[in-house]
């Protein structure tokens, strides 16, 4: 059976974030860029990813792993969802300002906005890495069922936010009756998300040569990824900043984003 090693799987996350900085598609481009970017910014996702692989790697099967990225998946769509809501739904002035409020219980939202931010690029960035790497594995069920939940969870996260302004000023929230059927939707998807039965068997195998689930030579690959490389991080490319590993665990910053989803993320889970 074959299994994705630490080592692998921090260089394909290395590698995703790389990729997307010279991506045609706009947001990913733009996401990654700044990642970038940021030498300190970049360091923090780092260890973050590097926890996030740790996990990953140590389910030593292959539906393991895959359900494994995709709780990673599942919780990077939270930690984004804020983010996504005000940028996609435009929000701006004084709706954006409750908004932030309802999460952050701040009069200046200025500081919750750049808080919230920083944790949109790194939780985006973990987002893009895992679908990269579930790509490559050939998890294409899994991939479909991400982009439903996003689909599904930000239509609910946009009716909390609604509601949520509208109790804030004192009015009724006219679709409030919708919220539970509109959670309960998101709930049944993102149970088939981690269904290990939503898994699919490996591709067969690939003329020699090849790697079965996307066309890799096999040289380019791990064997049977249990030949791990010497080290989990590559060396600094041209267009990635040099990775510094301070001593000891990072704080971990918290900004609401972080559990957003506070609120709607309970009710679903």
């Amino acid at each position: 059976m074959i299994y994705l090693t630490h080592a692998r799987l921090m260089l394909e996350s290395e590698q995703a974030v790389v990729s997307r900085a010279a991506a045609t598609d706009a947001l990913p481009r733009r996401i990654c860029t700044q990642l970038l970017a940021d030498g300190g910014r970049y360091a923090l996702w780092h260890v973050r990813q590097d926890g996030h692989m740790v996990v990953v790697a140590k389910e030593r099967r292959r539906a393991r792993q895959i359900l494994s990225l995709r709780s990673i998946s599942v919780d990077q769509i939270h930690r984004s969802a804020l983010v996504s809501y005000l940028r996609d739904r435009q929000i701006v002035g004084s709706a954006r300002a409750e908004t932030l409020r309802e999460f952050y219980r701040v009069t200046d939202p200025s500081a919750a906005t750049i808080k919230e931010h920083r944790s949109y690029l790194l939780a985006a960035s973990t987002q893009f890495c895992a679908a990269d790497i579930l790509a490559m594995v050939d998890d294409r069920q899994g991939l479909e069922l991400l982009r439903s939940y996003e689909l599904a969870y930000g239509q609910y996260f946009a009716m909390f936010c609604e509601r949520a302004r509208a109790l804030q000023a004192g009015a009724s929230y006219l679709l409030a009756a919708l919220i539970p059927e509109v959670r309960d939707a998101a709930g049944r998807i993102r149970a088939r998300v981690m269904d290990d039965r939503s898994v699919s068997s490996p591709p067969v195998a690939a003329p020699r040569g090849q790697f079965a689930s996307g066309g890799r030579r096999a040289e380019d690959r791990v064997a049977s990824s249990s030949a791990s490389a010497s080290s989990s991080t590559s060396r600094s490319q041209p267009r990635r900043p040099t990775i510094c590993k301070p001593i000891g665990r990072p704080s971990d910053v918290k900004p609401a984003g972080t559990e957003i989803a506070g609120k709607p993320v309970h009710e679903i889970a």
